[in-house]
């Protein structure tokens, strides 16, 4: 279960590359959602919530790497680093997770059309 799970972040991490669900969420969001992750990498000690701040790291890493360059990165990181507070990284860690659970869910939809599983 767990390897079908990884397979469909990275999956959902290939399809977001391509820019088909870039569009819908801005660079900045995904930049905090990156900042948040790797936030949670370094200080989760739940084994199932730190693999899951590994797989948003990497998600929101290809998300940005494919639309910023180094200098807009760096831009980015600047602004939105003081709005991870200890306070708003749960919050923002929660939404981050649920939107690559969702692109997950949704490249897992598409594989099931195309292999004619239901």
């Amino acid at each position: 279960m767990k390897m079908r799970i990884a397979f469909g972040l990275a999956a959902a991490a290939t399809m977001a590359l391509t820019g088909v669900p870039a569009a819908a969420q801005g660079a900045n969001e995904d930049v905090k959602c990156l900042l948040a992750a790797n936030l949670f990498v370094k200080a989760e000690k739940d084994p199932t919530k730190h693999q899951i701040a590994v797989l948003s790291s990497y998600f929101y890493l290809g998300r940005v790497d494919g639309r910023l360059s180094g200098a807009q990165l760096t831009a980015a990181i600047k602004a939105q680093a003081p709005t991870i507070t200890p306070q708003a990284a749960g919050p923002i860690m929660t939404a981050c997770a649920k939107r690559l659970q969702s692109a997950a869910m949704a490249v897992e939809t598409i594989g099931k059309s195309l292999t004619g599983k239901k």
